[in-house]
């Protein structure tokens, strides 16, 4: 019997649902968080959710359901994409290897670039933090 790791996406606007895309044709099932009109094959949307908080270490995202009752929502792998919030401290766009932070449309076709290249989630997430470390001018 195959296991499939819970990936969830939280994203912005098209850019979830394009990521969504990309980790469902790569991993398997993906649950995507946030608006989007359309969803492709292995991509389970919840539109409605309003997400409240994030536990970066677990990971999980908290999420609103219906209007008053939070619901804590663990995952294995987290993919946060357009979110206005800074998250993370400055120059980190991966957390052990499990979360990874996408700002923008640049930063995820620079994702979309390593997880071809690598093929494995823990080794693209590695090489995304260097290139994108390196597109900041700030290896540290």
């Amino acid at each position: 019997m195959a296991h499939f790791e819970r990936i969830v996406v939280v994203g912005a606007a098209g850019l979830g649902a394009l990521a969504a895309a990309c980790l469902a044709r790569r991993f398997g099932p993906v649950h995507l968080i946030g608006p989007s009109t359309d969803a492709p094959a292995g991509v389970h949307r919840y539109p409605l959710a309003t997400v409240r908080d994030f536990d970066l270490d677990t990971p999980a995202v908290i999420v609103d359901n219906d209007g008053g009752r939070l619901q804590r929502l663990v995952c294995d792998r987290l993919v946060i994409v357009g979110w206005p919030v800074p998250l993370l401290p400055v120059n980190r766009w991966v957390i052990d290897g499990k979360v990874a932070i996408a700002g923008d449309g640049a930063d995820l076709r620079l994702l979309a670039t390593c997880f071809d290249a690598n093929a494995l989630w823990r080794p693209a997430l590695a090489d995304y933090q260097i290139r994108r470390q390196a597109g900041a001018g700030s290896l540290a």
